[in-house]
């Protein structure tokens, strides 16, 4: 079947299924995504340049996928040193200008991006990690895309912490976008394993969606941090299942002591990953990249977006 052929089946089967009560899929460019799972984006901001190149990048993803963009920004006084915070502010000034700058900021996006990004704004007082983890658990959100980078002082203590406590710590994955990552849609998604189980719940089917939405290759690479144990990828038997592989590409990486982000993101620079998805294990070598020290090694150091996928939480 020619590509052209292949593109009126699908919209046939797309006008059809719209016809049906509407439990349909949407139609992005040439590929179909089921709107239960990718029905909503959720970008948080601190107005700080890592987060608005996170919005920007959330706001691309969600006019490729056909996503509502909801826009969250969290107004509290946060407790640090009065060398960085004002207290002579009230919390209801705080929240008028955090509103007016959030208005500026959805003026920016509906100018750039036009009527067909759907979107959302919230300016809510609380803390941002318990806010994102509500709007998550009410189910409205499948994939949450928070800012990661340079900041200054009183940025770093309010919002960079918060990416880190976000991320493996909701239901649906979080996508850490580095400071200076221009958005591309999916070419090459690298999935790093371990020798434990991998969860495939919701939270890698989210994955799957965008790999099917934009025909990208799903690599599997595992940092083999015991040189004598043989190269085994049992495991990985659920996942291939739910990526439908008959062929999986693996690779198998010799560790280097302390360097295990070093060796990921050579693989991934070698290989020119899209994106990393990792899964979020407290005691997995992978999960010491998402700690508060080494994700913003990883983050500042990289420009591939890192898509954390947690283990502990129901999907």
């Amino acid at each position: 079947m020619t590509a052209l052929r292949q593109d009126e089946a699908e919209l046939k089967e797309f006008r059809v299924n719209c016809e049906r009560e509407k439990p349909c899929c949407v139609r992005s460019a040439c590929t179909l995504i089921t709107p239960h799972l990718m029905k909503a984006i959720l970008a948080t901001t601190d107005f700080s340049g890592s987060s608005l190149n996170a919005v920007n990048y959330a706001a691309k993803l969600a006019l490729d996928t056909n996503s509502k963009l909801i826009l969250l920004h969290a107004t509290h006084i946060p407790v640090v040193s009065d060398s960085f915070f004002d207290m002579g502010f009230t919390l209801e000034e705080l929240e008028k200008t955090d509103k007016e700058q959030m208005e500026i900021l959805n003026e920016k996006l509906r100018k750039k991006y036009g009527p067909d990004l759907k979107l959302e704004k919230q300016v809510k007082i609380g803390f941002a990690g318990e806010l994102i983890q509500g709007l998550v658990s009410e189910g409205k959100v499948a994939l949450v895309v928070m800012g990661m980078g340079h900041m200054d002082k009183f940025s770093e203590v309010v919002f960079g912490s918060t990416t880190t406590s976000v991320a493996g710590n909701v239901s649906c994955p979080v996508l850490i976008v580095p400071e200076k990552t221009t958005y591309r849609p999916l070419k090459r998604i690298g999935l790093a394993f371990d020798q434990k189980q991998i969860p495939t719940g919701t939270g890698l089917r989210v994955i799957k969606e965008l790999r099917d939405h934009f025909s990208a290759e799903m690599h599997y690479v595992n940092v083999m941090d015991n040189p004598y144990v043989g190269k085994d990828d049992s495991n990985l038997k659920p996942v291939y299942k739910v990526f439908g592989e008959k062929e999986p590409k693996l690779h198998f990486l010799n560790a280097v002591p302390n360097q295990t982000v070093d060796v990921i993101q050579d693989w991934s620079k070698r290989y020119k990953m899209s994106a990393m998805v990792v899964v979020s294990r407290e005691r997995s070598i992978f999960w010491r990249m998402f700690n508060e020290r080494t994700t913003k090694k990883m983050a500042f150091s990289t420009r591939v977006p890192l898509f954390v996928v947690s283990e502990t939480k129901k999907h």
